[in-house]
């Protein structure tokens, strides 16, 4: 007899039964705190740009009088980073110079050049940062998230906050019913209240939930007080309840982050698809990363995450800017699922890119090759034929011929972060398609 067992399941989806959320009436009981004024991540860095190190005993760190992030006044004598010396040399702002580092009244301040006795260990756009940044982790009630990757980010940034500035948080969330709305609501809504007296200038905010596997709807918990199975909502009413209290910290922060780790089904689908853009827009959040793998496993995003906290936390790029290179850190997530970008504009637009990872045997320009030819049953039998950009397979069965044609998606771009012999990471630009769908078109 063939043996079997069970194992823990790891992915995110699942199925539940919609019910509608009484949105309106449960955030209108909520108290909400006063609005922070934006913070902008001012703090200089802390660490050296060359070793990425900080100073003890005897060793001094300088701070850069020219740095974006510092402003020095009646000072006579400065000091100018590497990175804001090489910059403008490069961009053909100024000529090429010996770099002194030390100057007073614009003259240097010591007869040699500096040495510099290293090379950059980050990129000339980045620095090094301590700004205040807050973690949030939403959890579905009773999902186990033993040692998640977004803790294991949490972590790994903890030794660039040494004089504190860091703060992780986790709220479960169980909010199938209206009184368990006004529970979470007003619990979210005292943490906010305590965490008031700090200025955060970045908020990262993680929602580890399941969904629907036919309609893309995220689980809300248990609808009566027995928790005997999930129910779920429409999206856009779901991110209403669970994001609506913590609006004073995220839109009081320079920069807000937003991790959807949720089975495919939520951008599969296109009704969620779109109900989720919506919700993107309507909680101006600086970026959502989504995924929508059939079957998503939040731990092979661990990669993504730490290059993540890295370039955009800690270095300060551009999450568009930095994005390629996260994915050259991941290409074994891009086996796994595609990965979504959504970002908002002040105009109420939205930009969503799709970016897969594409290899010419295994899933040609991002596409579904099966393993094993649907027709004849055969596993691992393509002939691969490449027309320019087009790749044709053919099945080995003479008595088959089973064909697949993949073409270059339109609008697409290869990028080269990651890129190896036959594969890489692409980018496809997506028509946005944000709206909500009247009541009537979601009955099931």
């Amino acid at each position: 007899m063939v043996k079997s067992k069970q194992t823990c399941k790891k992915s995110t989806g699942g199925t539940a039964r919609r019910i509608t959320l009484p949105v309106a009436a449960s955030t209108a009981a909520v108290p909400v705190p006063d609005e922070l004024n934006v913070r902008e991540p001012s703090e200089h860095n802390e660490f050296c740009l060359i070793c990425r190190d900080s100073s003890v005993g005897e060793d001094r760190l300088f701070l850069c009088s020219t740095c974006p992030a510092h402003e020095v006044e009646g000072d006579d004598v400065t000091f100018v980073c590497i990175s804001c010396h090489v910059g403008p040399e490069r961009h053909g702002r100024t000529p090429y110079l010996p770099y002194f580092g030390f100057y007073w009244q614009g003259k240097p301040l010591f007869s040699s050049f500096l040495p510099i006795c290293a090379t950059l260990e980050v990129s000339l756009q980045s620095q090094l940062s301590s700004a205040p940044t807050l973690m949030l982790h939403l959890i579905l009630v009773d999902h186990d998230v033993t040692s998640s990757c977004f803790e294991l980010t949490a972590d790994f940034l903890r030794p660039y906050f040494p004089s504190g500035g860091l703060e992780f948080r986790t709220v479960s969330f169980d909010v199938g019913s209206a009184s368990k709305i006004n529970q979470y609501q007003l619990a979210a809504s005292t943490i906010v209240q305590s965490l008031m007296s700090s200025n955060w200038a970045r908020v990262v905010v993680a929602i580890t939930n399941h969904t629907d596997n036919e309609h893309g709807d995220p689980f809300v918990g248990y609808e009566g007080k027995k928790k005997k199975s999930y129910v779920a909502a429409r999206v856009d009413s779901v991110f209403d309840i669970l994001l609506t209290p913590w609006h004073p910290l995220i839109h009081g922060a320079a920069e807000s982050y937003l991790w959807l780790f949720l089975c495919g089904a939520l951008i599969n689908n296109l009704t969620s698809f779109a109900c989720l853009q919506q919700a993107v827009i309507d909680h101006r959040m600086t970026a959502t990363i989504g995924f929508n793998a059939v079957h998503f496993q939040p731990t092979f995003t661990a990669h993504l995450l730490l290059a993540f906290a890295e370039l955009v936390i800690i270095e300060r790029l551009p999450i568009l800017t930095a994005f390629p290179d996260m994915l050259g850190q991941s290409y074994k997530l891009g086996r796994h699922s595609d990965v979504f970008l959504l970002m908002p504009d002040n105009s109420g637009s939205l930009a969503v890119t799709k970016f897969s990872w594409t290899h010419s045997l295994l899933c040609p320009w991002g596409q579904y090759l099966p393993l094993q030819c649907p027709q004849c049953g055969w596993t691992n039998a393509w002939r691969t034929v490449i027309m320019h950009k087009d790749y044709i397979f053919e099945c080995k069965n003479d008595n088959c011929r089973k064909k697949y044609a993949f073409s270059q998606p339109p609008h697409s771009r290869i990028l080269l972060p990651g890129k190896r012999p036959g594969a890489c990471w692409i980018s496809v630009v997506l028509e946005p398609t944000p709206g909500i769908p009247d009541e009537e078109d979601m009955i099931i």
